[in-house]
């Protein structure tokens, strides 16, 4: 039987289709996407118009068989606001919601239907009044048994401010707290307190790196139970993960969800199903965004569309953490009244010592430097350089680079945390990659020259817990950052250390420092926003990514990849299959793909990653894929 890619059930029922088209004779456009997108996804405005124009005959076709009445006595009812709206994109935000709602709804009757009717077992999950009473006996416990030291003076004002802002409408919020000055917390205790008062359906907490995702969620499972929080993002281990986390993964139905910032937007302007399905949730939820001076510049227009509508729309409240504050949105209140004192509260925690001319170090010079301190950090700008340097300092020093797949990163962290811990000499050199979020604590932290936030994300790993003295040390490098926004905020911090006004210690510094970055890039470098207008809702997907596609996967020779290989060798890919092997993927550059390639070391697997072959040393226990020189197979590979 010849069948009918709209139909979904048989080339006689193309529901979606007839659907659609008696919404636009209602004129309901906007739900005309959303009946004919619910199973394939919404498509763009043009091809929808083709689509029915094709397909128009089956509305009457429909009603000679005997439409009920019902379905055509429906009216769309549309908000009032949305009626009066001037920019055509909220038309498009909303559509999605609509869109999500009834994925959901169908994603879940079907479940129930092949069920026999049950619904959906997600356990016993606590309510947000509860979670809040045990977060408040949690942090009683934390700040009773604390130290009485100035760094943790300063968390208990910030977590004081928190409580009490929280009794404030719903709308936007900022949390401006210097690095280490306890957000994670006080954030979470804002955000329960606000949603019970304001009777909000859950927390969302938007996270940038997966590295910070795990060790947040952990914090949240220790303050609130196992059972209240939910991990989505790609790094969670489904032979870790229960069945209640990946169901509730699903639409988001949990009353703590902890999510990626690629999850969250990219979801907010998705076109398929299984993306857009969870976006009805966030609506009346309590969103804390943290790190926020992470954003793509070249995003900033589409990621600031969605949280002015999420704040005026859809009953959302919004709270946007860090300690380098950008002006995101106006009129967002700021949570710590005089955030300047916070900062100088903990400014003692270390000295900054800025370089005193623009004389690039040289790596030896650098290595021998960190040699004479026993526990030191350096953060440079290339993998590369990071490479080099660790090499230079000598054998016992830790390095951590994109190289590495996310499993090996984790191992090394817990390594270095050890020996902090422990009071055992420790130097680890690093890229970026440990800067925001990442909880590790330095007596010397150096720093190559960049951005300010960069600059000020280092610092927040310089004596963390202010039980000492410690010491930040800015240099420049022999490299300059990668090409784009990396060095075009090296360079507004440059003009601002040559006029004098890089004082990281200041609130308002990061103010004029983003306001200057931002001049200079463009906000919407892909035209999402024409497209958002237009309602071509798959092209706006496409444009919409916040991780450009740099190189491709191959995984990392590192734990028990063979396992995790093998069995899409032998069972073929599949979205749990691939969610097992992501933590070994490392993303490596065309020509060193092609090198690799070339010297026979790489075997392509179902098309879509990488694997090394047995027999070729290039990923290495210390550097990760760090190879250098001419790639061969060892010698016992080649006999027969």
């Amino acid at each position: 039987m010849h069948r009918d890619p709209d139909a979904h059930v048989s080339s006689r029922v193309d529901h979606s289709s007839v659907g659609a088209l008696i919404a636009r004779e209602r004129k309901a456009p906007l739900v005309a996407f959303v009946v004919a997108g619910h199973h394939g996804g919404l498509a763009n405005a043009e091809d929808l118009r083709t689509r029915l124009e094709t397909k128009k005959a089956l509305l009457q076709e429909a009603r000679d068989n005997g439409l009920p009445p019902c379905i055509e006595d429906q009216k769309a009812v549309i908000p009032h606001w949305l009626q009066t709206v001037q920019d055509r994109a909220s038309l498009s935000l909303w559509t999605r919601f609509l869109f999500s709602a009834l994925v959901d709804a169908d994603f879940l009757d079907t479940e129930r239907f092949y069920a026999g009717g049950k619904e959906r077992e997600l356990g016993a999950r606590p309510s947000l009044g509860e979670l809040k009473l045990r977060l408040d006996a949690y942090l009683n416990r934390k700040f009773t048994g604390a130290d009485r030291t100035t760094v943790n003076e300063m968390r208990a004002q910030v977590l004081d401010a928190c409580r009490r802002a929280a009794g404030l409408d719903c709308g936007a919020f900022t949390l401006t707290v210097p690095t280490g000055g306890g957000k994670t917390l006080a954030s979470l205790a804002f955000a329960l307190d606000h949603a019970v008062r304001h009777e909000l359906s859950r927390v969302i907490v938007v996270i940038p790196y997966t590295s910070i995702i795990e060790q947040t969620a952990k914090t949240y499972r220790e303050a609130l139970g196992d059972e209240a929080v939910i991990e989505h993002h790609t790094n969670v281990d489904p032979e870790r993960e229960t069945r209640a986390n990946r169901l509730a993964s699903e639409n988001w139905d949990a009353p703590i969800v902890v999510t990626t910032s690629v999850q969250f937007f990219e979801s907010l302007y998705a076109s398929r199903t299984s993306r857009c399905r969870k976006l009805h949730r966030i609506a009346g939820s309590v969103v804390v965004l943290d790190e926020v001076q992470t954003f793509p510049v070249n995003l900033l227009a589409p990621v600031k569309h969605v949280l002015r509508e999420l704040a005026a729309h859809y009953g959302a409240t919004t709270l946007l953490c860090t300690a380098t504050q950008p002006t995101l949105l106006e009129g967002a209140r700021e949570i710590v009244p005089e955030k300047e004192k916070e900062f100088a509260a903990v400014a003692g925690r270390f000295e900054i010592l800025m370089p005193l001319s623009e004389e690039p170090v040289s790596w030896d010079g650098l290595a021998l430097e960190l040699r004479t301190h026993e526990k030191a950090m350096a953060i440079v700008h290339r993998r590369d350089d990071a490479q080099r340097l660790a090499k230079l300092v000598g054998e016992d020093c830790l390095h951590l680079s994109a190289r590495m797949c996310a499993e090996h990163r984790s191992v090394v962290l817990e390594d270095v945390k050890r020996q902090l811990g422990a009071g055992e000499p420790c130097r680890l050199v690093a890229t970026q990659l440990v800067e925001a979020g990442v909880d590790v604590d330095f007596p010397e932290v150096y720093r190559a020259f960049a951005g300010a936030d960069s600059l000020a994300q280092a610092a927040g790993r310089c004596n963390r817990e202010g039980k000492g003295h410690g010491r930040l040390h800015v240099f420049f490098a022999p490299t300059m950052p990668p090409r784009g926004i990396l060095r075009t905020a090296e360079s507004v911090a440059r003009v601002m250390w040559r006029e004098g006004s890089l004082d990281l210690t200041a609130p308002e510094t990061f103010a004029k420092y983003f306001s200057r970055l931002y001049r200079s890039a463009e906000h919407d470098a892909r035209s999402v926003m024409a497209a958002e207008r237009e309602q071509r809702f798959a092209d706006v997907a496409e444009l919409f990514q916040m991780i450009p596609e740099t190189g491709e996967a191959v995984v990392a020779p590192y734990g028990d990849w063979e396992r995790r290989v093998e069995d899409i060798r032998r069972e073929g890919i599949s979205r749990e299959r691939m969610r097992r092997l992501q933590r070994f993927l490392v993303n490596l550059y065309p020509q060193e793909i092609e090198e690799l390639r070339r010297a026979g070391a790489l075997e392509r697997i179902e098309e879509t990653f990488w694997a090394v072959l047995p027999g070729f040393r290039v990923y290495d226990k210390r550097w990760g894929f760090g190879w250098k020189g001419r790639v061969a197979a060892e010698p016992e590979v080649l006999i027969a």
